[in-house]
């Protein structure tokens, strides 16, 4: 079933060579998934690091230099997750950057596309963007 719920979202995705395998099995997939929601291939910004310990600075850099709204972590999630700093890494890009980061595969499209349409809701209704009520006196 196609959906249009991230015709308006791009995603960056970082690929661990490291585990060649899994991305063999899992990079089509991903972008598919994301495809199916809505996403246009060229709102998929797919980027190569050698390890693990290399996806902390290229999600960084994601944040910081692309427009992307979102980045998956293309990796089994016990190898990243399991690593104490590059799960601190991550978390401090996500508050710095308030950016969604999500870790493992195709699971991630829908996971991402569900947290990105939240923040979104909360950003608008945050009290800042809602206009003052007049006050009768």
């Amino acid at each position: 079933m196609m959906s249009d719920v991230a015709s308006n979202m791009k995603f960056g995705v970082v690929v661990v060579r490291e585990f060649e395998e899994f991305n063999n099995a899992h990079l089509t997939p991903l972008v598919d998934s994301l495809q199916m929601l809505g996403c246009e291939m060229e709102n998929i910004v797919v980027k190569f690091v050698p390890t693990a310990h290399d996806v902390v600075i290229a999600t960084q850099f994601m944040a910081e230099y692309t427009d992307v709204d979102g980045v998956i972590i293309l990796a089994p999630q016990n190898r990243i997750m399991g690593t104490l700093s590059a799960m601190n890494g991550i978390v401090q890009i996500q508050i710095q950057w308030n950016m969604v980061v999500e870790i493992g595969a195709e699971e991630c499209a829908a996971h991402i596309v569900d947290m990105i349409l939240l923040q979104n809701e909360m950003e608008l209704e945050a009290p800042e963007n809602k206009s003052p009520r007049a006050s009768i006196s």
